[in-house]
C-alpha cells in the first residue's frame, strides 16, 4: 500500500507559483561540493515533507474507494492540500513537479528547466541514473531537480490504454482534457521534482 500511494503522488497535479527568479544563466555546482551536497538534502528532505503529507491523504481515498476515489481527490482537492503542506516548508523553499509532457498544464516545463530535464533524462537513459542536479541562479538562490521514474503502479494512470484504470483515467480526463501524460511503459523517465532554495 505504501508503494501505491507514494508512486500515485507523481501524478497529483501540485502547482505552485514560482518567484524571485533572476534573469542570469544558472550554472550547474560541481559535484562533491559541500555546498551541493546540503542543497541536496534540503531538497530531499522538502519532498519528504510534501510526499508524506499526500501519502497520508490518499492511502485513506485509496482504503475508502480505490484509484477512482484517489484520482478524484488528484483532480479536485490536491491544490488545497499542496497549499497548506508548502506552509509547512522552511522559509525560502518551494517545490513544484515538472515534464515536458503534463496532465496539469502548470506542470508544463519551461524552457530553461527542460534543458535540465533533458540532461537528466539522458543520463537516465544511460545508466538508469536517478542523480539529482543543482543549480545556482544567484549567489543566494538554488534549484535542486530530483528525477521521477515509472513504476508499475504509475501504468494505472499514465500507461497505454490497455494498462490504464478505465474509472480513474476518465475522471482525471475530465479535469485535463489535454493531458498528455499517457504511454508511459515501466521504467520510462517522467519528469523530475523542481526545488527552488533562497537562502
Amino acid at each position: 500500500m505504501q508503494t501505491i500511494v507514494k508512486l500515485i503522488t507523481f501524478t497529483i497535479g501540485v502547482t505552485l507559483v514560482f518567484s524571485a527568479c533572476s534573469n542570469n544563466q544558472p550554472t550547474e555546482i560541481s559535484k562533491n561540493n559541500f555546498e551541493e551536497k546540503e542543497m541536496k538534502k534540503e531538497a530531499l528532505d522538502a519532498i519528504k515533507v510534501v510526499g508524506g503529507a499526500f501519502q497520508k491523504t490518499l492511502s485513506s481515498k485509496i482504503s475508502n474507494g480505490g484509484l477512482p476515489n484517489a484520482a478524484t481527490f488528484c483532480s479536485t482537492n490536491s491544490h488545497d492540500l499542496a497549499q497548506e503542506v508548502f506552509k509547512t516548508l522552511p522559509q525560502g523553499i518551494s517545490l513544484k513537479r515538472i515534464t515536458s509532457k503534463p496532465r496539469n498544464p502548470n506542470n508544463k516545463a519551461s524552457k530553461e528547466e527542460l534543458l535540465v530535464l533533458n540532461q537528466l533524462k539522458n543520463n537516465f537513459e544511460k545508466n538508469q541514473s536517478l542523480d539529482m542536479i543543482v543549480k545556482q541562479k544567484s549567489p543566494n538562490h538554488y534549484q535542486v531537480y530530483k528525477p521521477i521514474k515509472v513504476d508499475a503502479i504509475c501504468l494505472k494512470c499514465h500507461g497505454t490504454n490497455t494498462i490504464r484504470d478505465e474509472k480513474a483515467y476518465d475522471i482525471i480526463l475530465k479535469m485535463y482534457p489535454t493531458d498528455k501524460a499517457i504511454g508511459y511503459a515501466l521504467n520510462d523517465f517522467r519528469g523530475a521534482f523542481l526545488v527552488d532554495i533562497i537562502k
